[in-house]
């Protein structure tokens, strides 16, 4: 009986061995499935956080290039408000200088016509060279202005100053034929007179005293009333 007692506790022992060494080796596979799913969760996590890490400077980078590209889009935009500023002025400027060249309807000592701005600049230029003594530049000026503006209603008196500027320099002959070409263009202009009696001082210049007491003698009869007219009788009475 205390055999099959022992029979029966050694079979005990011995099933739950078994027993034991297959939850043994069970708990071995369970511990190497979870660490191959420990290892694979960390990995995977590894590389999720790099992926995280990557997108976030990708990201950063993306708002770098934006701000950026923001900052140059602003400075075109003010480069284009300022070319556009730039070219208003710019028209403005050349809308200003086009109606300085343009003609304008004036009236000078009552001859009327269109002119240059850029005449009276001419014309100012020249009286200066005249009245400041520089005779030989003045008459080139007064000559050439002559020469440029043709129909210029300033012509009557750069020919009339032309004409004084001649006569200082001795140079008769011309002072007369520019004298006698604003009589002949402009017969009723008010510096006839006085271009008569310059052309009777070249003449007396010149020898020419007849021709000279017909001249002050037609200033005398028909400009009775002119500034001209007294200083005519004047100078034919010391003729005489």
């Amino acid at each position: 009986m205390k055999r099959a007692l022992y029979l029966s506790i050694f079979c005990l022992c011995g099933a739950w061995a078994v027993s034991a060494q297959a939850a043994l080796f069970e708990d071995t596979d369970a511990r190497k499935q979870l660490n191959v799913l420990t290892e694979s969760y960390r990995e995977s996590l590894k590389n999720t956080q790099k992926a995280i890490l990557e997108l976030s400077l990708t990201n950063d980078k993306l708002k770098e290039e934006n701000q950026e590209l923001r900052g140059k889009l602003e400075e075109l935009q003010k480069q284009h408000q300022d070319l556009s500023s730039s070219q208003k002025n710019y028209y403005a400027d050349l809308d200003v200088r086009l109606k300085k060249l343009e003609p304008q309807e004036v009236e000078i000592e009552g001859v009327k016509g269109p002119s240059l701005p850029i005449e009276k600049i001419d014309y100012d230029s020249a009286l200066k060279d005249f009245q400041n003594g520089d005779l030989p530049k003045a008459n080139q000026s007064l000559s050439d202005f002559v020469i440029k503006y043709p129909y210029s209603p300033y012509v009557p008196l750069v020919k009339y100053w032309l004409t004084n500027t001649q006569y200082a320099l001795k140079d008769y002959k011309p002072a007369i034929a520019t004298a006698q070409s604003l009589i002949k263009q402009f017969p009723d202009h008010p510096r006839v007179p006085e271009s008569y009696l310059t052309i009777a001082n070249c003449q007396i210049e010149s020898g020419q005293k007849a021709d000279a007491k017909k001249t002050l003698e037609l200033v005398i009869k028909n400009y009775p009333d002119s500034k001209a007219a007294p200083k005519a009788a004047l100078t034919l009475v010391k003729l005489k």
